[in-house]
């Protein structure tokens, strides 16, 4: 193995860093050996070579220019990799040294740990979380944090497992951090939760790390030390969320190397203030565009102009309110911006001048950003005034929140503009950054390089006159410094006093006395000059980080109002109007539209929607394939959740009653990555939904049962027709089992069904929904229009026809069994109980309770 100074300090390097990609600095690329060179060429597509290729044991080498890691970066992150920055911390000497040049690991960059916006999307989150339970998973701990924001909240969940999960599918975090070995706030080992942690960790980044961050001193000490408080109990008593959050802010800690000033606060987030919204649910609703050409309601709605305001439109698009009086907040600062188009029309128009507040404060705070990050910031700032004006005479009490303590932030503004250029260059580096008159040193200084570049011209024309070669030029690179060229065909001209510096194929380079000393003094002012530059620029970072939070606030602000403003607008574009939400578990929708395909549709018709327990929770819907019925449900979902996160809607009126959550099966699919056939994904979610389902919910069934034979997926459907009556949860099941609509005898079961018109054997879609069953599915009328072939379609009617014949007398039978059975008089307590008992899994001691418990109820009867 090569032994060489360089390659044991990359080892000794490595060692400290083995889960990571080492980019490491040698001159102007960054260079990467042994595993990571074969691992990083395959993954970046860039020619893998080998240090010292001539020699026994030549290394593994490949490399990339510094200046262009940020193109690189991404590819290995997507990927899961980490990359570990490695920067020489001194300059190379001009002669040789004894030793490499001293090089240290400045920061680590991870999946969720990235803080460069040309790497980021300006209206996605990028979180990293952490996660601590009990062993019982009855108290979890969820902390989650944005580092190029500072958005840093905890949360606890008391109701296990699903309620994380769903979450956990709204903030989407883009790596996650667990311990190597899971522990209790008191220390003590549990069972990991294997099948949990492994969904949780779908798509994403893991790291773990160590279980000394988990335990709840350690937790508790680095949340003191980085807020400065006497005790983390200031941000709650939810210890499992505590320790959550204390340890993800330890692991940043160790990979950022740097100071966390983006992160000025802790904030709870309280899972049950929020509908919860499954991952299924966000899937078959489109939420979220799955890729760039999905229409998706967040799509639709977001016409947001900035970067905050578009985070913030996702969040709440994910997170609905539950409670009546917080969502008529929202809805009144949506009618006030509404009503008002000039206010509304000026706002928005000043919103497009606003930059990422945010992330721009967050770089300041995490000690990256460069002098062109300042000036976007104080320009933004800059309109505050002019935003405030827009807002301060609307009375909605959501505004006026925003108005109260608003801070334009002058003081920013006038030391940043006090210290620097108007228009800086991209880097430190390049010197000029710092204002005029900002700094007498640094004036004198560059009165100083003034002089000596005009100096420099100066010995140019004099020494064009002296050796009388009119093409001679004075120049300079970063390798030779200053020089004077002359061409091949002059070389006979050369005073002897010249000093050759270099030979060209043309031409000879050379110095004199005189441009020596020239050149020291220059070179050692621009030094100077810089030096001073980056101190007053590190100066001016240092105050402006300890304004992150009130920069923070305004960000916030400001993107409630670009939010706000856009519900507004997308309201007044598409005609929405304001719902009635309430307490009540009412559903009442007149002229309902799906709010996405009703804008992609031509000719999309309305409907209206009632779900009203006791008396019609749940609503049995049938017709054909492509009649709507599908679309139907989504929609009705869909005015819901955007009635609940404070939206207008796409109706002409609507009574809301909130809803905790919505819970859908809808769709077909399977998941051969499990195993799992389309009729397993199916019940699986069907279990999920009957175990959470409230009287509160909304739920969505879809053709239940489809994947099995017809009387297996009829008998499974009316089974959970009837679960979910019992539940009292408002309902919408659609279903092709036209033989269920006779469940319409139950309490609160009501039928409904698409408009069919039939006309010289073709069959027309209406797509409006009606009261009632229907006994027809057209499905063979569906097949026709997709083309099949005609004997098929003649052979598919004359089987059906048959069948239909063959099925009449069972058809009989079964009416006369179920008005026998209808007849008969109710089962006897007793004997109902018996049915429900299995005496294999009984104790002696149990039995004994059953058999006390039975004939009590027998005596009960008698009396």
């Amino acid at each position: 193995m090569n032994t060489t100074p360089l390659m044991r300090q990359y080892l000794e390097l490595k060692k400290q860093h083995p889960d990571t990609i080492l980019f490491f600095r040698v001159g102007d690329f960054y260079e990467m050996f042994f595993e990571d060179a074969v691992t990083a060429s395959k993954i970046l597509k860039i020619a893998l070579t080998s240090r010292d290729k001539n020699k026994e044991g030549a290394v593994p080498l490949c490399g990339i220019p510094y200046h262009a890691a940020s193109g690189y970066i991404p590819k290995l992150l997507t990927v899961g990799r980490s990359v570990a920055l490695c920067e020489q911390m001194e300059e190379a000497p001009s002669g040789k040294g004894k030793g490499p040049l001293r090089r240290e690991v400045v920061r680590v960059i991870t999946p969720g740990t990235l803080i460069e916006t040309e790497l980021l999307s300006p209206k996605e989150s990028n979180y990293i979380a952490a996660l601590a339970w009990e062993a019982e998973g009855e108290r979890i701990g969820l902390a989650y944090l944005d580092l190029s924001t500072g958005d840093f909240r905890m949360a606890l969940s008391t109701q296990g497992w699903d309620e994380i999960e769903s979450e956990w599918a709204r903030i989407h975090p883009r790596e996650m951090i667990l311990p190597e070995t899971p522990v209790r706030a008191d220390g003590s080992v549990p069972a990991p939760t294997h099948a949990r942690m492994a969904r949780l960790a779908e798509g994403r980044s893991v790291r773990f790390v160590s279980p000394t961050l988990f335990s709840s001193e350690v937790a508790r000490a680095a949340l003191v030390s980085h807020f400065k408080v006497h005790t983390a109990d200031i941000f709650g008593d939810d210890s499992e969320a505590l320790i959550a959050a204390g340890a993800l802010l330890g692991h940043v800690q160790s990979t950022h190397k740097a100071a966390l000033g983006s992160i000025a606060t802790l904030r709870a987030h309280p899972l049950g203030q929020f509908m919860r919204l499954s991952a299924a649910a966000q899937r078959h609703l489109a939420l979220l565009p799955a890729s760039k050409e999905q229409d998706s309601l967040l799509s639709l709605l977001d016409r947001t102009l900035t970067p905050m305001g578009g985070r913030l439109l996702k969040e709440w698009l994910l997170h609905p309110l539950m409670a009546p009086d917080q969502i008529a907040q929202r809805q009144e600062a949506v009618a006030a911006f509404h009503d008002y188009l000039a206010q509304r029309t000026v706002l928005r128009l000043h919103l497009q001048k606003i930059s990422d507040m945010e992330r721009l404060i967050g770089r300041i705070g995490l000690g990256v950003a460069q002098p062109r990050d300042l000036i976007a910031l104080s320009d933004t700032l800059s309109k505050l005034p002019e935003l405030l004006q827009c807002v301060v005479m609307l009375s909605a009490p959501l505004i006026q929140q925003c108005v109260q303590n608003w801070d334009n932030l002058t003081r920013l503004t006038e030391q940043i503009t006090a210290a620097l250029v108007d228009d800086p260059p991209p880097s430190l580096r390049e010197g000029g950054v710092i204002r005029a008159g900002h700094i007498a040193e640094l004036d004198a200084l560059r009165c100083l390089q003034k002089e000596e570049r005009t100096g420099l011209v100066v010995i140019e024309r004099n020494e064009r006159a002296r050796t009388g070669i009119d093409s001679l030029k004075v120049r300079y690179n970063q390798v030779f410094g200053y020089y004077i060229e002359v061409s091949e065909a002059h070389l006979q001209k050369i005073p002897s006093d010249y000093i050759r510096k270099q030979t060209l194929t043309r031409a000879e380079r050379f110095t004199t006395a005189e441009l020596r000393a020239r050149e020291a003094r220059l070179l050692s002012a621009d030094v100077a000059a810089i030096a001073l530059e980056k101190e007053a620029f590190d100066v001016l970072c240092g105050a402006l980080a300890k304004e992150v939070l009130p920069v923070q606030e305004m960000a916030r602000k400001v993107a409630i109002l670009d939010v706000l403003s856009t519900l507004a607008e997308v309201a007044h574009q598409h005609h929405y109007v304001r719902p009635i939400v309430d307490e009540s578990r009412r559903l009442q929708i007149v002229d309902g539209r799906h709010p996405i395909l009703s804008h992609t549709q031509e000719g999309f018709v309305p409907n209206d929607a009632w779900l009203a327990p006791p008396d019609r929770a749940l609503v049995i819907l049938t017709g054909p394939n492509m009649a709507g019925k599908s679309t139907y449900m989504r929609q009705v979902a869909l005015i819901v959740l955007m009635a609940q996160m404070g939206s207008f809607v796409p109706a002409k009126e609507a009574v809301i009653g909130v809803s905790d959550q919505i819970l859908s099966r809808v769709g077909a699919e399977d998941d051969p990555a499990r195993g799992m056939s389309t009729f397993m994904v199916e019940m699986t979610e069907m279990s999920q939904i009957l175990r959470h389902a409230t009287a509160r919910s909304l739920l969505l069934l879809d053709e239940i049962g489809r994947g099995t034979s017809t009387y297996d997926g009829m008998s499974i459907a009316q089974a959970i027709v009837e679960y979910v009556q019992t539940i009292g949860a408002r309902t919408l099941f659609a279903t092709h089992y036209h033989e269920l609509t006779h469940l319409e005898t139950l309490p609160g079961v009501r039928n409904a069904h698409t408009l069919v018109r039939e006309s010289d054997d073709e069959v027309i879609f209406l797509r409006k929904i009606v009261d009632g069953g229907t006994a027809r599915s057209f499905g063979i009328h569906v097949a026709r229009l997709a083309g099949l072939p005609a004997e098929v379609i003649q052979r598919a009617r004359s089987l059906l026809d048959a069948r239909e014949q063959e099925a009449q007398p069972l058809r009989r039978g079964a009416s006369m069994a179920q008005a026998e059975t209808e007849k008969a008089p109710p089962p006897h307590p007793v004997v109902e109980a018996l049915r429900h008992i299995d005496p294999l899994h009984l104790t002696p001691f149990q039995a004994l309770q059953v058999l006390t418990q039975l004939v009590e109820q027998a005596h009960a009867s008698v009396l």
